[in-house]
């Protein structure tokens, strides 16, 4: 058999030895030992994707609702080059991937042969490790050197991704009827722990807390944030948790409603932290973090990867431990009446919010209330970036208990979005799973949306159409009235019932507040995956988030 044929079926079977499930493959030759491999290895589940692109992102949804490394495989080429803003992500996101490029050997390379460019370090510092072993060779230790290869690659994936530069030599193909089969010994062994905080972080920390009358948690986006909520609800002290977090509900026992109303209110002024603990990434409201800088409260921010995510620069205590150690080795504080006067807020805010809601336009606060109040339990949603995760953030309420949320927040791209969120329903595939984009970040990607006939995955898809990049309305480029719409709203003009007729999807337009929760509900119990359409102006939008804040400010000040 030939070498590269052994090479691959042992890598492969030593990646699924290391609990390697899914792998995503473009279509290509001189990847061709290791596509072979992949799909016919009985552990790994295997997702063709023809835009490399698409297939990239696919396999970051697949990473983040595992947690395990997800295999991604292309040939040599510009097609590694389309893997590149989905490793950014991976990076920013710690999501764990293994980057898999074909590539020529070391004689084809700046001679002009075809389909060849400079792969070596091709993601530049976007990766956790980067690897070129060369062509495969016949060794005498070959097999433990090829199983120490996987082995290794699984355990650096854990932190984010990395890639492997993997050149062949032709043939790339065994004889027909011949399927090589893996050699060598054993399963490699790689294990890694958690960062145990330290008695003095724990100490510094809880004398820090004793001391404060008025101390806030403030969690970020968070995988697996849900593991905190004992520890928190038993601390007792006011949550300011985004959805992403898993934190936002009732099992955190503080977390707080409509907390981006209380932050635009006066109320804010007045309830100022005099301690801040910070878990999980970088809060997503503009608003909290521009609060947060200038209340100028001791910080401690909970870092265990020393990903520095603070980005004012406020925090003067960074611990690099596990937060859920930390967390639980705290003693409880009674700060009752401070908690208590945030959920009294955040409550009247709630209110005010729905009411003014019944009387305003249609804008993205309306669609994030009616998933929220359709949604079922368990479930899990995926949100993109720009207006749809600030809107989530600002309007979502509590979520039940086997509810997640996902975005892509590393780096915060509109790239890839579609992909991302059907990756993410392909690992849960009995889930109800659902998409919130806007109507740009659907575009963006709608080649991902193949994926679904192709591999029969079910979702619900439900865009935000103010035809154009709603965000920016929020901004200071509004006001350049010569210019806005041509290179910064964006209008896109897209009949997106052709786009579900295209891709297969049922098609479902809204364009009233009575119509949301019904279309949401009916896409929900449906079949067949869903594209849920809403209209709407992106005035509407500025002037109706304006009235919700308006109103909550009014009910605090009653």
């Amino acid at each position: 058999m030939d070498v590269a044929q052994s090479f691959a079926a042992t890598f492969v079977d030593e990646l699924a030895a290391q609990g390697v499930a899914y792998a995503c493959i473009s279509p290509g030759s001189r990847s061709a030992p290791l596509a072979m491999a992949l799909q016919r290895h009985p552990a790994i589940n295997v997702f063709v994707h023809v835009d490399e692109r698409s297939g990239s992102f696919f396999g970051v949804g697949l990473a983040k609702a595992t947690g395990k490394p997800v295999v991604l495989l292309c040939t040599s080429g510009t097609a590694a080059a389309e893997f590149h803003a989905a490793v950014v992500e991976a990076f920013y996101s710690r999501t764990p991937l293994i980057v898999l490029t074909a590539d020529r050997p070391p004689e084809l390379r700046d001679v002009g042969a075809n389909q060849a460019i400079d792969q070596q370090h091709l993601y530049g510092s976007a990766v956790r490790w980067y690897f070129d072993p060369g062509p495969p060779l016949e060794l005498p230790n070959a097999a433990r050197v090829w199983r120490r290869l996987a082995a290794r690659t699984c355990a650096e994936a854990m932190a984010g991704p990395v890639h492997l530069n993997m050149p062949f030599r032709e043939p790339l193909v065994p004889p027909p009827g011949q399927v090589p089969a893996a050699v060598g010994e054993a399963p490699q062994v790689i294990s890694t722990g958690v960062l145990v905080p330290t008695t003095e972080q724990v100490a510094g920390l809880a004398g820090a807390l004793q001391r404060s009358q008025r101390p806030l948690v403030v969690a970020g986006e968070m995988r697996d944030g849900l593991r905190l909520a004992a520890g928190l609800s038993r601390l007792g002290v006011p949550v300011l948790a985004e959805p992403s977090s898993q934190l936002r509900r009732p099992e955190t026992g503080s977390a707080i409603e409509s907390y981006e109303a209380l932050l635009r209110a006066g109320w804010s002024l007045q309830h100022g932290p005099d301690l801040v603990l910070r878990v999980g990434g970088t809060p997503t409201s503009k608003v909290m973090n521009a609060w947060l800088a200038a209340a100028s409260a001791p910080t401690f921010l909970v870092d265990p990867h020393r990903a520095w995510r603070d980005e004012d620069q406020v925090a003067g205590n960074v611990l690099a431990c596990d937060p859920q150690a930390v967390i639980e080795a705290l003693p409880p504080i009674d700060r009752r009446a401070w908690r208590d006067e945030w959920v009294e807020a955040g409550k009247k805010a709630t209110v005010a919010i729905a009411a003014s809601l019944v009387s305003t336009a249609v804008h993205e606060g309306h669609v994030v209330r009616a998933l929220a109040a359709k949604l079922p339990d368990p479930a899990q949603v995926f949100i993109g970036s720009s207006m749809p995760i600030r809107a989530a953030d600002s309007f979502w309420p509590y979520a039940k208990a086997k509810q997640s949320f996902y975005g892509n927040r590393g780096a915060s791209g509109i790239d890839g979005l579609v992909s991302t969120g059907l990756g993410l329903a392909a690992a849960a595939p009995t889930t109800p799973t659902v998409l919130l984009l806007g109507d740009l970040s659907l575009y963006h990607d709608m080649n991902g949306l193949w994926a679904l006939r192709r591999h029969g995955i079910r979702a619900t898809v439900v865009v935000c159409d103010n035809n154009g990049g709603g965000v920016f309305n929020f901004l200071p480029q509004a006001q350049h009235t010569d210019v806005f719409e041509e290179i910064f709203a964006t209008p896109l003009g897209l009949d997106f019932a052709q786009v579900a007729r295209l891709y297969g999807l049922v098609y479902s337009p809204v364009s009233e507040r009575s119509g949301l929760e019904p279309a949401i509900a009916d896409a929900l119990g449906a079949q067949s995956s869903t594209m849920v359409v809403v209209r709407f102006k992106r005035e509407d939008s500025v002037s109706g988030h304006r009235l919700c804040w308006e109103a909550a400010a009014s009910a605090l000040r009653g």
